[in-house]
């Protein structure tokens, strides 16, 4: 199984927040298939689905543009909840690692990641469904 690379799983983490913050979102799967990564997105909004999608890929590639160091911070769990959601984290898990993108993206995250997000380049949301109501699956690039 190839290695993540390290630009898509850093704009994942972005898009991860952004549908946060914007939509009261949550991460349910992701799936890193070659070029482009997969996720599924649990949102609260009654927007139509391609203004959802407009302000996400807009404010992720406004954080993205930036050029925000990425910082890790490791603490247990406990205090890691303060800051983001665990909900996939794996059950009983105690120490955690906080990946810190500028100050609107903390999540936890053992995998690889740019040290700035000028490395990254442009986020692009190509596919996007509701699989049922209130979840988006989509897929995107980063180019």
């Amino acid at each position: 199984m190839p290695a993540t690379d390290p630009r898509q799983h850093s704009a994942e983490h972005i898009l991860t927040a952004v549908f946060g913050r914007l939509f009261n979102g949550r991460l349910l799967d992701t799936r890193f298939k070659g070029t482009k990564v997969r996720c599924d997105f649990k949102v609260q909004s009654d927007l139509p689905l391609e203004e959802i999608i407009r302000q996400t890929e807009t404010k992720a590639n406004e954080i993205i543009s930036r050029n925000h160091d990425v910082a890790f911070e490791q603490m247990t769990a406990a205090e890691a909840a303060a800051y983001c959601s665990l909900h996939r984290l794996p059950e009983g898990a105690e120490n955690v690692r906080l990946v810190r993108i500028g100050q609107e993206v903390v999540t936890p995250c053992s995998g690889p990641h740019v040290k700035n997000t000028s490395e990254i380049g442009h986020l692009h949301i190509r596919t996007w469904n509701l699989v049922e109501p209130g979840l988006i699956r989509l897929t995107f690039v980063v180019e």
